[in-house]
Order: structure tokens, then C-alpha cells, then sequence
């Protein structure tokens, strides 16, 4: 058998390196449209616009257009690009970090993910999913839904927007729950409890969500016996959902795109240092209702058409595949998420500018 040059085997190599490290991003360049080019297509001949515009994706949507954020903060050790070179939906991202890791040390660095994973979906030249980012997501999602277990009294304290909401929103996926007690019904005294529990997790856009776990119907008699239906707990959904609540909570701490009455964002109360979370007023309105309709129509159609990509790669026998029902659930939700959380502020700032609105707020 002959030997192979030492220089062919180097080459063999080389491309195995190098097709691994490819091997776990989904191209998106060529595959979706996520709206973001049709904003700065539609916005291309009228330069004054387009600069509100892009002014407006830098910050979050209950800031003042152009208000620059403290110098202090370096963004540096996270994201190594300069800030020009940035994409400016990702620094509202990376101020929320920041601010993160001057209370939590060992745990805001691992978020800097997310800010990687954002940048790679608003690459202009090369839009991209790395699944293997995306992983990373999953693990970062589950180390602060632990954090919660654990924390959660030092958590009311928690000076942080992000990690308010992140139990707020937990708290509301799981229930909300609160027990009173039953009197029975011959006077004769309190006879057991009944058990309250919350309509869900409401995202700012009115939509709820609640844990699958959540008995529908349970009742106390005097008897001593007592009456459940629960719901079957699966794991895909519970994962799928424990996702979306941390990446819900994260992305609404960076851009704040206001919320409909209802969400779980409202409830959240302000820090000294920070104002509550923006309502959408229909009174003062930062768009139009017609325009709000719009942005959410084209966030959940973001949504649904890279969940659907990126679960169609990672199942079966698509070098993609995890083989892992449960982690596919939870990777094709994170990349909706993401999607749709960066069309809703896109989108709410497109029409803030065209509408002549970007003042507003």
C-alpha cells in the first residue's frame, strides 16, 4: 500500500478542520428575508431617515433618540469589534451585559454570547445561524433559570432590568401561584385551601404562555380528598418554553420595545436607577396601531420561518442533527426567539422614523 505525501495528508487535514468548523452554521444570506433589509432598502435614498434609523437600533426604545450612553462602560472584553464596526442592534445588547457583570462577575460574561449569536443573524454580508452558538445559548438559559432556584430572594434586591424580569417572567410561567384559605361550607371553621394560580407568562405583545404542569382544575373538600386534572408535562415544551421566557427577558431588558397592556414586563417594578418598563400608549402613540399590527405580524412570520430552518437541521440525518428531541426543541425555539426579537425592534424603529415619530418616547 503506498503512503500518502506528507503534504496531501496535511491538506486532508486541513479541510477536515476546516468543514468541522463549518459544519454547524446554517447560511441565512440566501434563505429568508427577516425584513431588515426591506427597512434599509426603503430607507436608502433618504439619508436623514436612515441615520434616525440607524440611531435608533443603537439604543433602547424608552431612551431619548441619540442619547449617548456612559462613556465609562467598556464594551471591550466581550465583543472585541470597535463599536463602528458593531452592528447597532447588538449594542443594546452588550450595555445590558455590562451592566450585568458590575453585579454579577461569574455570571454576566457567559451572556456574551447572545451578543455573538446576534451578530452573526445581522451580518448584511453573511447572515448566519451556528448551531453550536446556539448550544451555548441553551447552557447560559440554564444556568440562569438555576440561579432563580436558588437566588431568588437575592433576586428582589437585584438591581439588574434583566434578572427582574427573568423572574418575573419565571414566576408567571410557573403559576404565579398563591393558596387562600377554604371555609367549610357547615360554619364549622377553614377546611383546607384552594389553590390561585396566574394566566401565564404575557410577552409584550399579549401573548401568554404557562407551565404544561399546571393542574386545570384542583379542589379541596371538607372530606379530606382531593380533586386534580393536570396536564401531561413534556419535556420538549417545558425546555422549549424555559428558553424563550430567559431569551424573552433578555432581549426585552436590552431594547424595551414597548408592551401591550397585560404583559408581564408592566409588572415589573422600576429600581431607583431605572425607569419602568415602557407601555404602549394609545393616547401618545410611538407608532401606529396599523404599524404596531405590522411589526408583529412580521416578528412571529420571522419567527416561524427560522424555527422552522433550524429545526428541520437540527432533526434527522442532517449533519446538524442532536439526535436529542428535547435540545432540537430548545435550539429551534432559541433561534425563533431571536429572530423575532430582532425584527419587533427593527421594525418598531422603522416606523418610528417614517411615521415621524422617533421622537416620541
Amino acid at each position: 500500500m503506498k503512503r500518502l505525501p506528507d503534504a496531501l495528508i496535511a491538506l486532508l487535514v486541513l479541510l477536515l478542520v476546516q468543514s468541522g468548523c463549518s459544519a454547524s452554521v446554517l447560511q441565512l444570506r440566501d434563505q429568508l428575508d427577516l425584513h431588515r433589509g426591506g427597512f434599509r432598502q426603503k430607507l436608502a435614498d433618504k439619508k436623514e431617515l436612515a441615520a434616525k434609523f440607524l440611531a435608533c437600533t443603537r439604543q433602547a426604545h424608552d431612551e431619548p433618540l441619540g442619547e449617548r450612553r456612559d462613556g465609562r462602560i467598556s464594551l471591550d472584553p466581550l465583543f472585541p469589534q470597535s463599536l463602528e464596526g458593531q452592528a447597532t442592534s447588538v449594542r443594546p445588547l452588550t450595555a445590558v451585559i455590562d451592566k450585568i457583570l458590575l453585579r454579577h462577575h461569574d455570571k454576566g460574561a457567559s451572556l456574551s454570547i447572545l451578543a455573538h449569536v446576534l451578530d452573526d443573524v445581522t451580518s448584511d454580508a453573511n447572515a448566519r445561524i451556528d448551531v453550536d452558538k446556539l448550544k451555548q445559548v441553551i447552557e447560559v438559559a440554564k444556568q440562569w433559570h438555576g440561579h432563580l432556584s436558588l437566588d431568588e430572594d437575592q433576586l428582589d434586591q437585584d438591581s439588574s432590568r434583566f434578572a427582574r424580569l427573568l423572574r418575573a417572567y419565571n414566576k408567571a410561567y410557573f403559576g404565579d401561584l398563591s393558596f387562600t384559605a377554604r371555609s367549610d361550607y357547615a360554619g364549622a371553621g377553614l377546611r383546607g385551601v384552594v389553590k390561585i394560580t396566574s394566566k401565564g407568562f404575557v410577552d409584550r405583545s399579549g401573548n401568554a404562555l404557562l407551565y404544561s404542569g399546571i393542574s386545570a382544575d384542583t379542589e379541596a373538600r371538607p372530606a379530606g380528598s382531593v380533586r386534580m386534572s393536570a396536564a401531561t408535562i413534556d419535556s420538549q415544551r417545558v425546555s422549549a418554553d424555559l428558553t424563550r421566557i430567559f431569551l424573552e427577558a433578555f432581549f426585552d431588558a436590552a431594547y424595551r420595545v414597548p408592551a401591550v397592556y397585560g404583559a408581564t414586563a408592566l409588572r415589573v417594578g422600576p429600581d431607583f436607577q431605572e425607569s419602568p418598563y415602557p407601555e404602549f400608549d394609545a393616547n401618545h402613540p410611538m407608532i401606529s396601531l396599523e404599524a404596531l399590527a405590522r411589526v408583529t405580524r412580521d416578528a412571529l412570520r420571522a419567527e416561524a420561518v427560522v424555527t422552522s430552518l433550524v429545526g428541520k437541521a437540527v432533526r434527522g440525518g442532517s449533519v446538524f442533527s442532536t439526535q436529542n428531541e428535547t435540545l432540537a426543541a430548545a435550539l429551534e425555539t432559541a433561534a425563533g426567539v431571536i429572530a423575532k426579537k430582532l425584527v419587533e425592534h427593527e421594525g418598531f424603529c422603522y416606523f418610528q422614523v417614517t411615521e415621524g415619530k422617533s421622537g416620541a418616547g
